[in-house]
């Protein structure tokens, strides 16, 4: 009896197992993060990036279907930061694919340009959008070509590459920009002077504010704060100072026009 049935086992399995070979896929479904603004890649690109791949997908049978396959693909992709594609029992394919996120376009000295995306990774532009985001100019060696593998927490654990690195600082510069509702609508532009220290471009006033590195940069901004509200606010003296500079510890030197 109990051979019986084991060897009914075997034969059930093996039957639903033809059966699901023999299934082709009826349905696909692709969903893309939009989050914010992002609109550097939708559903209809990712349908027509397996089209070109020469994934038909839809009428394809399950068994030659390669999830992890598709995954790698779309996951190399220079605007996706994370793909995921699932096959449910009755044939339908699911992609959620996350968009990369830039938070600072960085322009070197070259004219080169590309982004640094949320995770720190070096992010190419892309002809179909272009992010709002802070802009970095100045004086900027990194090129993309020769840094695109990397991430600002690559280049950190690097001495050589550190060194001659700013993208480690106007990343941090700019999460801390980003994660301030104040200075994310007074700040549109860092620029990195010959001495190497960044100045923050404000969208009201024109001074010249030199902020230096990133040590302390969080009682920089205060300070900074602090004379717009305690300085420039109740004197009106807006338009009298050339330069505003925060890069000495418990004061901000002025230079009046």
């Amino acid at each position: 009896m109990w051979s019986v049935l084991i060897i009914g086992l075997f034969l059930t399995m093996g039957f639903v197992n033809k059966q699901q070979s023999a299934l082709h896929c009826n349905s696909l479904y692709v969903n893309v993060n939009q989050e914010g603004d992002l609109d550097f890649i939708d559903s209809n690109d990712i349908k027509q990036l397996l089209k070109d791949r020469g994934d038909s997908i839809i009428g394809q049978p399950k068994s030659t279907i390669n999830i992890p396959e598709l995954e790698k693909v779309l996951n190399s992709h220079a605007d996706i930061a994370n793909a995921e594609v699932s096959m449910s029992i009755d044939g339908e394919v699911k992609i959620n694919v996350k968009q990369r996120k830039p938070v600072i376009r960085v322009i070197n000295n070259n004219g080169d340009s590309y982004y640094l995306d949320e995770e720190g990774k070096l992010m190419p532009l892309s002809d179909k959008y272009t992010a709002k985001v802070l802009i970095a100019n100045g004086n900027i060696l990194e090129p993309f070509a020769s840094l695109y593998k990397y991430s600002v927490a690559d280049i950190s654990k690097d001495s050589l590459l550190r060194a001659k690195s700013m993208l480690g600082e106007l990343f941090a510069m700019a999460n801390y920009i980003n994660g301030d509702e104040f200075w994310r609508s007074q700040v549109h532009q860092i620029y990195i002077n010959d001495e190497k220290d960044m100045e923050i471009v404000p969208m009201v006033g024109n001074q010249k504010i030199i902020f230096g590195d990133t040590t302390a940069m969080d009682e920089k901004f205060k300070k900074l704060l602090t004379f717009y509200q305690q300085g420039l606010n109740t004197t009106g003296w807006w338009d009298k100072y050339s330069t505003i500079n925060l890069k000495f510890k418990n004061q901000i030197v002025c230079t009046k026009k």
